[in-house]
């Protein structure tokens, strides 16, 4: 966690992709049970990211703070200076 990451939109765009892929940090499992980072991509294992600034679905719901958000549409940022 602490992670800092973009989130991809789906191939191709659907109604449920965040709007200029977004970044934020993972703040916490997506899910009951914990997996791990660095297992497969299953398609279960989703994250808790708090982005930035409010984010907005593509067909116009949110303002959102933080989503549930399946790992295989997270992207690890680079590290940057402050």
């Amino acid at each position: 966690m602490g992670v800092q990451v973009y989130v991809r939109e789906h191939e191709p765009a659907t109604s449920d992709d965040w709007v200029g892929e977004p970044t934020g940090v993972i703040v916490a499992p997506g899910d009951r049970g914990l997996r791990n980072v660095y297992g497969p991509q299953d398609g279960l294992t989703t994250w808790t990211v708090s982005f930035f600034e409010p984010q907005h679905r593509r067909d116009g719901r949110g303002p959102y703070e933080t989503a549930v958000i399946p790992a295989s549409l997270l992207v690890a940022e680079e590290p940057y200076d402050r």
